[in-house]
């Protein structure tokens, strides 16, 4: 969920997700053999294998993967010099997440070293994901002549899990509308949402959720909802209920930064949006500048 990094890689069919999974663990278990135990637990996340294509694969596995470094065959002087040199150009980072950095962006470096056509972004690596470029197989073996980008969430699975969710939906709406709508309900309520971490007060830094439910209990005491794992999951159940119960002032105060968001993403407005948007363009600066090109609202970019 990190957008395509590589830029040479293709979307993948339903049907060649598994193979290509299949291979990439074969030769992945063979640059860290040590590290076989820690993939048992690895999971797709997001839209992987819910709709006829993907852009991408989105994993996730456990922080705590990484924690013994001798699993990864890694060495300790370069991890510790790795680590005194992030922590040397660290704002807002801890101690832990620049800990996890130099031990993720190790094993990408040994990745990159190996004997195999998987290939990382060093560069994009942190504390919570490795981005990978891997080759696509078809379901008879055969290789496809194509590469995929495989990214590995690193974190609480759970937590992963909820921020990353995606339902499948008709009309234009995908996964991520559902999730970034999340964002800017927090934002708006005076929380910083991370897909990786929680969710933090924007004004203190404090994290107030670290758990799906605990996050869900904030948006319901800021707005005055319902709202339950269930529901939050799916981006009309959303919609619904901020339209029935939310204040004109906070429904527009969450559309305003929906929108601002979106602006940025390359992603089309949904369609219960759309007039919202076209309303509000001027007043909200709105760009147009990566919306698809079947989009209604192709005719109003200025960018």
């Amino acid at each position: 969920m990190g957008g395509n990094v590589f830029g040479t890689t293709a979307p993948i069919k339903r049907e060649d997700i598994k193979p290509t999974l299949l291979e990439f663990f074969r030769e992945f278990k063979k640059i860290f053999p040590k590290a076989h135990a820690h993939f048992t637990g690895i999971k797709t996340i997001g839209s992987v294998g819910k709709k006829d294509i993907s852009g991408d694969i989105d994993l996730v596995l456990a922080g705590s993967s990484f924690d013994d470094i001798d699993d990864w065959g890694l060495d300790e002087k370069h991890v510790q010099d790795l680590f005194t040199a992030f922590r040397s150009r660290a704002r807002t980072a801890s101690e832990e997440q620049s800990m996890r950095r130099a031990v993720v962006v190790a094993v990408a470096q040994i990745v990159q070293n190996s004997n195999t056509d998987i290939v990382p972004d060093i560069k994009q690596a942190g504390s919570g994901q490795l981005f990978l470029m891997a080759p696509q197989f078809n379901e008879a073996g055969e290789r496809l002549g194509t590469s995929v980008q495989i990214d590995i969430n690193i974190g609480d699975v759970d937590w992963l899990e909820f921020s990353h969710y995606s339902a499948v939906y008709k009309g234009n709406v995908k996964g991520l509308h559902r999730t970034q709508l999340l964002v800017a309900m927090f934002s708006h309520g005076g929380y910083t949402f991370s897909h990786a971490v929680g969710v933090k007060t924007k004004d203190t830094g404090e994290v107030v959720a670290t758990t799906p439910q605990q996050a869900i209990e904030v948006l319901n005491k800021r707005y005055g909802l319902n709202l339950t794992k269930d529901s939050v999951a799916n981006y009309f159940d959303v919609m619904e209920a901020l339209k029935s119960n939310l204040s004109e002032q906070d429904l527009n105060g969450i559309f305003d930064t929906y929108l601002r968001i979106l602006d940025k993403t390359r992603a089309d407005i949904p369609e219960d949006l759309q007039q919202y948007w076209i309303d509000n363009q001027q007043r909200l600066n709105l760009t147009g500048k990566f919306l698809p090109e079947d989009s209604n609202l192709v005719k109003y970019k200025t960018a």
